[in-house]
């Protein structure tokens, strides 16, 4: 009976003692956060670069419309989306096809061009309908809206990256502005 307790004891000394495994199982603990964090940072990375393409898009179509371009060309409005999504992939590419949503109007005056009013994200959900195409003649003011819809890929940070109730978020760039006189 001492002899097995002697040995249990010798048995948890040496248990304590040894630190083969503690690396494995601090690395184990540690690993699941710093990746999920890593692809989380990745992902903010990419969304801030996908909002600076889509800004950068816009602009550049936008000018089409603001010089006359667009009128006198007879671009219809699957054309302007058809630029925006050319430029939107010069830099990333993106799928366009039900994830990219243009609205382009008309309005008397800088005043009257209200931007909450129109706002398709309603009850935390992306209301992808009521989009309008009309760039105006000379010298009337225009306001061109772009929407991207932005599947969120890293697990559990749908709550952080998301602004609309799917798990998506929605990144939007305007660009208001007065027609040249063409």
């Amino acid at each position: 009976m001492a002899a097995a307790k002697t040995c249990m004891t010798m048995a948890l000394r040496r248990f304590k003692r040894a630190r083969k495994g503690s690396a494995a199982i601090e690395f184990a603990l540690v690993v699941f956060p710093f990746f999920l964090f890593l692809f989380g940072l990745a992902e903010i990375a990419m969304i801030g670069f996908a909002q600076t393409s889509l800004n950068y898009a816009v602009a550049e179509t936008a000018r089409e419309i603001r010089t006359g371009q667009a009128q006198t060309g007879g671009l219809s409005a699957s054309d302007i989306r058809q630029q925006v999504c050319d430029e939107l992939n010069d830099f990333m590419m993106m799928e366009c096809d039900g994830n990219l949503f243009l609205d382009v109007n008309r309005f008397d005056s800088f005043t009257n061009a209200s931007n909450d009013a129109d706002t398709p994200i309603q009850g935390g959900a992306f209301i992808d309908s009521g989009f309008g195409y009309t760039p105006g003649a000379a010298s009337d003011v225009v306001v061109v809206r772009a929407y991207y819809r932005w599947a969120v890929m890293t697990p559990m940070f749908e709550a952080i990256f998301a602004n609309v109730s799917d798990g998506q978020r929605i990144l939007v760039s305007t660009m208001m502005f007065r027609n040249e006189p063409f």
